[in-house]
């Protein structure tokens, strides 16, 4: 179980870095990748899959090792688990698993698209906390906190790129959709 949680960790933390590297250096960055296939994109998806694996496996080597309470477990943590994979699943079909995977494709505004520039990391976000409060375990919600920091990070790394990809109409875009989510859209009144 320790093993896991370290290894959750360092990939963590080493996406951390990568992404926040493509936001200071974006002309020399590792995400999103400047082509197909590429170093960079097999990292990247390896440190995403060791990071969601290692938090999934660590809630299963864990279980209910913290005591929260189990109407929180199921009232808070499982629909946010639920619907957070569901979202993250919705947004991936919506966007095409090509352009998720950073090829080439066209700017997709509509689904959940249409109230967050990115509602696959909101998605796998939710899923994650949802994911270590469901299994009760201290340290995967330590883990899942951890793993988070990258995907609310990549947004910032991918702004740009996005921007050189579709221009005007990625402009026109984020000006009318909040980077991750709202509960009203921009211009409601206050």
């Amino acid at each position: 179980m320790v093993v896991v949680f370290f290894a959750a960790l360092a990939a963590e933390a080493l996406a951390a870095a990568c992404v926040s590297f493509s936001i200071a250096f974006p002309s020399r960055r590792i995400w999103p990748p400047a082509r197909q296939p590429s170093w960079q994109s097999y990292l990247m998806w390896l440190l995403f899959l060791l990071s969601g694996g290692g938090v999934v496996g660590l809630g299963v080597l864990d279980w209910g090792s913290f005591p929260l309470a189990l109407w929180i477990r199921l009232a808070v943590g499982a629909p946010l688990w639920l619907g957070g994979s569901g979202l993250a699943l919705w947004a991936t079909v919506a966007l095409g698993v090509g352009a998720t995977l950073g090829m080439e494709g066209q700017l997709v505004q509509w689904g959940p698209y249409s109230f967050s520039r990115n509602p696959q990391y909101v998605g796998y976000t939710g899923a994650l906390i949802g994911w270590a409060m469901v299994a009760s375990s201290a340290l995967t919600f330590l883990a899942a906190l951890m793993g988070a920091v990258p995907l609310i990070l990549a947004p910032f790394a991918e702004e740009s790129w996005l921007l050189r990809r579709h221009g005007a109409s990625y402009e026109e875009y984020r000006r009318g959709v909040p980077r991750f989510i709202a509960l009203r859209k921009r211009g409601d009144a206050a």
